[in-house]
């Protein structure tokens, strides 16, 4: 078999003369020639063959159907023609010559004129193949994707949007130049038109955008201007801006209409729907939003006074979080929790709870807002009752605060107290306890030294406050059985301070947690002797001896008289009758005195 050399060709198919020389490949008899194809280029399966050629073959029959509209009939200023109109005299010079394939050929390759002519001559060149073999691949993340053939000098995108009119969006991109400097277009199923620098976009368009869109919407033409909105909206309040459903965006558009997208709608997005804002945009050239409507939201808090305008902040936030939305920059499905959101962060006076707002000045209406967090039903009474009394004392500084589901304090910086939604009752208490704890207990009817015993004890000890309020009866008990005592709230130092404390814990905690008590290290001599003069009184010092020095348990047994005395003393006022307390307590400040005298500690 005989083989022959060839030299290889340049990646456009002229001969590698000019071009570095490849390596050279050996071509047998009969093998077909291979073909070199272009980046950017794939072949075509038969689907998007005869989609072309459907396209290609409309174009061809009536490509005066594949412009836009030009609906605008002024004059820019000196009496300037448009570029709009210049090129579509352009493009008629070409429909007339449609047919003739040399012209068209001789017309795409031209290094002068109009940018979109060169494309519809190439298109329409392009239209007279009798087969689709290689296509051309377009991509835009904004105007999407379609297949076309390459023909001639004219852009890509050119080309593609010329051969895919059907592609509502792609069907623009000829014309960006043109809106560039000013001129406005709009595409929907029924048409293809230009207003030239006047953006009033026509009805039929926002009929067609609305029925294509996601969500459903109701037109309501008994008003003064036409209302779309989606469902559980009032189209009269919407066109008022009043408070409707769960909250709306407003898109106010300039020639007058108005529609309206309930909060409830706007959140129910999947990961697979577009964007809404997106598909408003890209029916229009150049996408520029504002420059046909206004967006704006209505949300404010259960319990907000309708004729209460909300803090200046709250229409900061949202006027940001819509453009970024406009921007594409945020997920459509969180703009309504981030209104909320920025609402409820501008709010600067009252008592937030959850998302509904209430003054704070009176008891039932705090008790009210929290019936829907959970907890039971004590857990919401003496939340209530510290809420209260917090939004008594105010803000400090002008800052709030907020309270999450997690029972973390943060600050805020509206002066208003927040609960968050989902915020348990417990959780309220915990994070207000240290500081309101006794405000609530007062509300609760526990009042001075018992309320100071309850709650120093829950500080010190924290119990889940479901629990806590169970056993408050008994917790009420104890305090007021230890408010009997006329030292407990001082600080005692020395050797009778120590004994009265050991004397206390043995009374409150059991006699076992004293004992471990005093049995710890000691820091002197006296503090280790009063130790011990506690067990001798209390008769728990046998096989202790080892954890005292001589000398401290000689001066601990010259107390143990004096201890006694006061332990005793100490029972007797513990556990007696309430009407017997009186007297009973001279006995014990009697025996206090006493041991103040031997331990040396009289003055």
């Amino acid at each position: 078999m005989k083989a022959r050399r060839t030299q290889t060709r340049g990646a456009f198919g002229q001969e590698g003369g000019e071009c570095m020389a490849g390596p050279s490949k050996v071509e047998f008899p009969g093998q077909k020639k291979q073909r070199i194809r272009m980046r950017g280029t794939k072949h075509a399966n038969e689907a998007t063959a005869n989609k072309l050629k459907r396209e290609l073959a409309k174009l061809l029959e009536n490509p005066r159907a594949h412009l836009p509209v030009m609906t605008w009939k002024g004059k820019l200023s000196w009496g300037r023609t448009d570029p709009v109109t210049k090129t579509m005299r352009a493009l008629e010079s070409i429909i007339r010559k449609k047919d003739n394939v040399a012209w068209l050929g001789k017309r795409m390759m031209s290094k002068r004129g109009d940018d979109v002519a060169k494309a519809f001559a190439g298109s329409l060149h392009a239209a007279h193949d009798e087969d689709i073999t290689m296509v051309g691949k377009f991509s835009s993340g904004s105007f999407g994707s379609a297949s076309f053939i390459r023909r001639g000098d004219g852009k890509q995108g050119y080309l593609a949007g010329l051969q895919n009119y059907s592609n509502l969006t792609l069907r623009m991109l000829p014309w960006e130049d043109h809106a560039k400097r000013g001129m406005y277009f709009f595409t929907w199923k029924g048409g293809f038109v230009c207003t030239g620098p006047n953006p009033t976009p026509p009805d039929e368009w926002l009929d067609d955008i609305l029925q294509r869109s996601r969500f459903s919407f109701t037109k309501h033409d008994d008003l003064s201007v036409p209302v779309w909105s989606t469902q559980g909206l009032d189209a009269q309040s919407v066109l008022d801006f009043k408070p409707s459903g769960g909250g709306y965006i407003r898109f106010s558009f300039k020639h007058g209409p108005v529609l309206a997208i309930s909060f409830d709608d706007l959140s129910k997005t999947e990961k697979k729907e577009s964007s809404f804002i997106h598909h408003l945009a890209l029916s229009m050239l150049p996408p520029f939003l504002p420059s046909i409507l206004k967006i704006d939201a209505n949300w404010a808090p259960k319990g907000w006074d309708e004729d209460t305008p909300l803090p200046d902040s709250a229409a900061e936030g949202m006027d940001k979080i819509i453009d970024a939305w406009q921007g594409l920059t945020m997920n459509e499905g969180v703009i309504a929790l981030a209104i909320r959101r920025a609402v409820l962060d501008s709010i600067d006076s009252g008592l937030v709870v959850g998302e509904s707002w209430i003054t704070g000045t009176d008891f039932e209406s705090i008790e009210e807002a929290l019936r829907f967090h959970p907890g039971s039903n004590d857990e919401r009474h003496l939340a209530a009752h510290m809420l209260y009394a917090s939004m008594d004392e105010g803000a400090v500084d002008g800052e709030g605060l907020r309270i999450t589901p997690k029972g973390y304090v943060s600050e805020r910086k509206a002066a208003a107290l927040e609960v968050m939604e989902g915020t348990s009752c417990g959780n309220i208490l915990g994070a207000l306890w240290e500081k309101w704890g006794m405000k609530g207990l007062e509300g609760l009817g526990i009042k001075d030294a018992e309320a100071e015993e309850i709650w120093k004890k829950q500080q010190k000890k924290p119990q889940p406050f479901g629990t806590f309020l169970k056993s408050l009866d008994s917790a009420r008990a104890l305090a007021q059985k230890v408010a009997r005592f006329p030292t407990r709230g001082d600080t005692l130092p020395g050797a009778t301070g120590a004994v009265h404390d050991l004397i206390l814990q043995g009374l409150l905690e059991g006699d076992g947690k004293a004992e471990r008590t005093a049995t710890h290290r000691h820091d002197s001599i006296d503090s280790a002797a009063a130790a011990w003069a506690w067990l001798l009184a209390a008769g728990r010092s046998a096989g202790q001896e080892w954890h005292f020095e001589i000398n401290a348990r000689d001066r601990g047994g010259a107390w143990q008289a004096a201890t006694k005395q006061l332990l005793e003393a100490g029972k007797t006022l513990y556990n007696c009758d309430a009407d017997e307390v009186e007297g009973v307590t001279v006995a014990w400040v009697e025996a206090f005195a006493a041991l103040k005298t031997v331990t040396g500690e009289g003055n």
